[in-house]
């Protein structure tokens, strides 16, 4: 149930405040999201770090994967959207943005839609998520740059977090 509502409130928050008008100028960043966290499931399959556990009334783990493709979609339609241009504001942004998006985790975690696993803990997904809006934006703007850091930094994530890649 919690999917439910959560992924309704992304979808009525995306629909008041996202930028629907420029939708196409979103697609690349709004796939790149996507792509990563694909790769996150099937690299990570034998070792996740992190797991969205299907609760009831979707006890399937596509259909709740589907609900996480909207939601990224959503957030770009909103954090990319509304990107403020002043640096200092913009700094500001990218932190409620952060902040949301552990506050999320934090209740998915209480639910129990969401677990942990081989240490991981909220404050790495707290880290994981500056990095992570950082370089949604920087894909918006440099999205080749963008790939390759991205490479270079799941490198690194998986050898710190010990993934055995097979």
């Amino acid at each position: 149930m919690a999917e439910i509502i959560g992924v309704s409130t992304w979808i009525v928050a995306a629909l008041r405040w996202g930028d629907w008008r420029n939708w196409n100028k979103y697609h690349a960043t709004i796939l790149y999201f996507i792509l990563g966290d694909v790769l996150y499931y099937y690299v990570s399959y034998q070792h996740r770090l992190w797991t969205l556990e299907p609760t009831w009334p979707l006890k399937n783990e596509l259909i709740c994967l589907v609900g996480e493709f909207i939601v990224f979609a959503c957030t770009v339609l909103i954090y990319i959207g509304k990107y403020p241009r002043d640096h200092f504001i913009s700094f500001w942004w990218t932190a409620l943005w952060v902040i949301i998006y552990t506050i999320n985790e934090w209740i998915l975690l209480k639910t129990g839609t969401f677990t942990y696993h081989h240490g991981w803990t909220l404050f790495d997904s707290f880290l994981f998520n500056i990095l992570m809006f950082i370089l949604i934006r920087l894909h918006f703007k440099m999205p080749v740059i963008t790939l390759i850091l991205s490479v270079t930094i799941s490198i690194i994530l998986i050898f710190l977090n010990s993934i055995p890649i097979k």
